[in-house]
């Protein structure tokens, strides 16, 4: 205990910034030298997975606070909690200089809870998360001129998309973007139009609200460096070129598929879940992902096209199939069509291939000979399998194993999913 009361004020404090706060306010039982010294940690943190909402613990703490500047505030609070607090604590943290906000409902209520009014003269945030409120109105002298990462998770907009645009625009710096879409957000089309953007992330809907709609989408943000998408039940009206773009996630509905596809030419890393068909893939933007290295696609959507994709991706160095994450609900029973000339990465450069929920079914045994027969380049190959019967086990061990070089044998391996 010594050895961390010799070390001076400020670092002691820099310590308790990085515990939560509970933790830190449980030091003051230590010694008179620690009774205060959480009063000067930069940042209060309370979350409940309650209903009830403690208003008097929040209260207090902005009340002792002595930090000069309250750098971070995060509240995760139940839905028991009344608008005058949300603005009360706001305005508190707003006067002492915070920069990282994140107001956040635990529980869906019945209706979202209103966004403090004084938000939209503060320009100092530079993190700000949302999540169940609901914007009224916004003014037209709204500028966040400092704020990067933003996060809309069950926003409800009044007059819709106008209210988005409205905050987007206000926004000349933001490199970061969350949204999380659901039915009570008065939204149809959802438009991202930031030219500053480098990351968005489209997160996929609440359960129970997850139904195809005419909700849509407009994204405008051509700097994007990284894309998620994992909305299966929004539409996409239009997208621009993405010639930044280095990492993409991609599951949507398969009538967007072609049009998504043809902006992540420039993509070296890509996640696909698409319930799409070889016609689809047949169209020129897709033939154009010649800067991919690295793969992963859900064998539940590509089992009858991922032989088409693979031709169009010549420098691919790692290829990652996955069975278990999925969005589609549906019977499935893998499918394998050897493809009519070998996929150019096969004889030149892939070199890591794991296969999640390997069963050890037919197609997908003639898939994994497939591509230990022509991968030239294999150095590891990894089945992280569902089989339970070790016979299952062996035989398909001796089966792939018969067709594996020397050289990858030894970094071929069977990993048992839990």
């Amino acid at each position: 205990m010594s050895g961390i009361c010799d070390l001076s004020e400020d670092l002691l404090v820099k310590i308790l910034s990085l515990v939560k706060t509970k933790d830190a306010v449980a030091t003051s039982l230590l010694s008179k030298r620690w009774l205060s010294l959480w009063k000067l940690v930069p940042r209060f943190e309370y979350v409940t997975k309650t209903f009830a909402t403690n208003s008097d613990l929040i209260d207090s703490f902005l009340r002792l606070s002595k930090a000069p500047v309250l750098d971070t505030l995060h509240l995760t609070i139940g839905a028991c909690c009344e608008p005058e607090d949300h603005e009360r604590w706001v305005n508190t943290a707003f006067a002492r200089h915070v920069r990282h906000l994140e107001l956040l409902h635990h529980h869906l209520r019945p209706s979202p809870m209103p966004l403090p009014k004084s938000l939209f003269t503060y320009k100092g945030l530079v993190v700000l998360s949302l999540q169940q409120v609901e914007v009224y109105d916004i003014p037209s002298t709204i500028f966040l001129q400092s704020l990067k990462k933003l996060s809309l998770l069950c926003v409800r907009f009044y007059s819709g998309n106008k209210l988005v645009r409205s905050l987007l625009s206000a926004c000349p710096i933001l490199e970061t973007l969350v949204v999380r879409r659901w039915l009570k957000d008065d939204v149809i089309i959802y438009t991202i139009a930031v030219p500053s953007l480098q990351s968005l992330y489209i997160m996929e809907r609440p359960d129970n609200h997850q139904q195809i709609d005419d909700r849509e989408y407009v994204i405008n943000a051509p700097l994007l460096k990284t894309l998620r998408v994992c909305d299966k039940f929004s539409r996409f009206r239009s997208l621009v070129k993405m010639p930044k773009l280095v990492k993409a996630e991609i599951k949507i509905r398969q009538e967007d598929s072609n049009e998504l596809m043809g902006c992540l030419t420039s993509a070296k890393h890509l996640s696909l879940c698409l319930s799409s068909s070889i016609p689809l893939l047949m169209e020129k933007p897709c033939e154009n992902l010649c800067q991919l290295q690295s793969l992963e696609i859900c064998t539940k959507c590509s089992s009858d096209w991922l032989c088409h994709l693979l031709i169009h991706c010549p420098k691919l160095r790692v290829l990652k199939l996955n069975h278990l994450n999925c969005g589609i609900f549906r019977s499935f029973e893998p499918q394998w069509e050897e493809p009519t000339c070998v996929p150019e990465c096969f004889v030149s450069c892939l070199e890591t291939l794991e296969w999640i929920g390997y069963k050890g079914k037919k197609a997908e045994t003639e898939a994994a000979i497939y591509i230990l027969d022509k991968a030239t380049h294999l150095k590891n190959m990894t089945l992280y399998q569902e089989i339970i019967h070790l016979r299952e086990k062996y035989r398909t061990l001796i089966d792939l194993s018969s067709r594996m070089r020397s050289s990858i044998k030894s970094q071929f391996e069977f990993v048992r999913l839990k």
